[in-house]
């Protein structure tokens, strides 16, 4: 009545490869896997033109802030260095114009190979009078001292 079940010994048997199946498992990965990198790639590159499209994006708004922050640096400057504000400023200060004969304007820098030596008169007197210079070079071509060449 009841089925008995008997013990199959298949040890023996050995699974033979399909070849046919592998050479299709062959055709189809070597046809998938670089259309999968190239669909990879695609995906990265698009999603990097995204990233340099927001970085571009939020480096313009940081140009945009930095020319505007410059403008109101600059009119502030502006504004602290007007001479009316300033001689309000050094008015404040007890500070007072300067003697104009007291003011020596220089033009221009000394040739290479002179030393600008002053007279000891030259600090007192009005900025008309010149001040003396020797220059070693005149001496060795025979000129006089205080001549510029």
């Amino acid at each position: 009545m009841y089925a008995q079940k008997k013990t199959i010994e298949n040890s023996h048997i050995v699974r033979e490869r399909d070849r046919q199946r592998f050479r299709e498992l062959l055709a189809v990965l070597s046809l998938g896997i670089p259309i999968g990198l190239f669909l990879l790639l695609f995906t990265w590159q698009n999603l990097e033109v995204i990233r340099l499209g927001h970085e571009a994006t939020r480096l313009q708004k940081s140009r945009k802030e930095l020319i505007d922050s410059n403008k109101s640096l600059q009119l502030d400057f502006d504004r602290l260095t007007a001479l009316n504000t300033v001689e309000e400023k050094a008015s404040a200060l007890g500070l007072a114009p300067a003697d104009p004969a007291a003011i020596v304007l220089v033009e221009g820098p000394p040739e290479r190979d002179s030393e600008i030596v002053p007279s000891p008169d030259a600090l007192h007197t009005d900025a008309a009078t010149p001040v003396s210079v020797r220059s070693e070079g005149a001496e060795r071509a025979g000129a006089p001292a205080g001549t510029v060449r």
